[in-house]
């Protein structure tokens, strides 16, 4: 492969960082992996910001030793992610037949020639990798829409009293869960049967139902239900992006540091650089992609981040409080706020306390993002 492969830049209003963002939504049709994601990740924030200007070359020219050092993984595992990103076409390997890797800039500061990793290839794609997820989003809330409308059309069957209905509609939806169903036109058909059943057996009774929630129902439901709360509206937070990253744990704070350079030009630290960060973090703690992103549905991106900055720091500690298995506390942390809420502010102000009694504030620089 050409060492002085060029691109044509990003698309108007696509950043870098959104790279790995659009291939975290599109992995499963993509065949990628979350460790795929976590080295595009790290690739970019190798890279500068003229490297992605049109006809620039931006590549990553590292030793593979000294990257698999940096993310924790040995170097055959990079290796076959590099060689998995390129069956996929999204980057170039480029390196020497000997697999030395090496580049060059000019006193401009620009690529004119590197033999490693080329991200031109992603680059390229972006408008397509865009286009994809835009439509992937729109199918995502017409399939939400109709699992709504199947759950209406469930609830005003069971409204009729009639055990025949309930019958009937198990027999084409045994089940009665249409969150169970990703398929559109199969949901389509469901409905289509379940408001034949309904419009049926409404006739029967000699009365229509609304297959919406109605304040006229019959007799009042006087039985008992256990409930639980699956979704919580994101709440303030009493805290800021700065106090997150004074209690991180050394490896978070390294991370933020990285994107707070890359995003945040070395200015405010913002959430978006600490909601980024910690989802690299929690990648790398063997915390899968898909619990991140049903966690941040349920309780919110930055009360996700919040929970993974406190059992990483808690994993470092040697009292009662300690954390063995970050991965295994986080989803137990997650799962009791989805249900009870307040867990994040009383684990957040005791980790606080022990921070400034133990004198286990990280030390601040001139330079450092807080």
């Amino acid at each position: 492969m050409s060492t002085t492969y060029t691109h044509q830049g990003l698309p108007d209003g696509v950043k870098p960082f959104d790279l790995p963002d659009m291939l975290e939504k599109l992995r499963t049709q993509l065949g990628l992996r979350d460790e795929d994601i976590t080295y595009v990740r790290y690739l970019l924030r190798k890279v500068r910001a003229a490297d992605f200007m049109p006809g620039r070359i931006c590549a990553v020219w590292e030793a593979v030793g000294t990257q698999a050092a940096d993310l924790g993984f040995n170097v055959r595992r990079i290796t076959r992610i590099a060689s998995r990103l390129e069956a996929c076409g999204l980057v170039l390997c480029t390196a020497s037949k000997g697999g030395r890797r090496f580049g060059r800039r000019d006193s401009d500061g620009r690529i004119v020639v590197a033999g490693g990793i080329n991200l031109g290839p992603l680059i390229e794609q972006a408008g397509d990798l865009l286009r994809l997820v835009q439509h992937q989003a729109k199918v995502l809330e017409r399939l939400g829409d109709s699992r709504q409308r199947a759950n209406d059309l469930i609830r005003s069957i069971r409204g009729l009293e009639a055990e025949q209905a309930v019958e009937a509609a198990r027999a084409i939806f045994p089940r009665l869960r249409p969150s169970e169903v990703n398929d559109t036109e199969r949901l389509a058909q469901i409905i289509d049967a379940l408001e034949t059943i309904l419009a049926d057996f409404s006739s029967d009774n000699g009365r229509t139902i609304e297959t919406a929630g109605s304040d006229s129902s019959g007799r009042p439901d006087t039985h008992q239900r256990k409930k639980t709360k699956t979704c919580i509206t994101e709440r303030p937070l009493r805290t800021t992006p700065a106090q997150v990253v004074q209690l991180a744990s050394r490896e978070l704070r390294e991370i933020v540091e990285f994107y707070w350079s890359a995003q945040d030009q070395g200015g405010r630290l913002s959430w978006d650089t600490v909601m980024c960060a910690t989802r690299d973090r929690a990648l790398q703690l063997g915390i899968s992609g898909q619990l991140w992103q049903c966690c941040c549905d349920q309780l919110g991106a930055k009360r996700t981040a919040l929970c993974l900055m406190i059992t990483d720091c808690n994993s470092e500690r040697t009292d009662a409080y300690q954390v063995r298995d970050v991965a295994q506390a986080f989803g137990g942390m997650t799962r009791h706020e989805a249900i009870r809420g307040e867990v994040v502010e009383r684990l957040l102000g005791e980790l606080i306390a022990f921070a400034g009694g133990q004198q286990k504030w990280h030390r601040i620089s001139s330079s450092s993002p807080a």
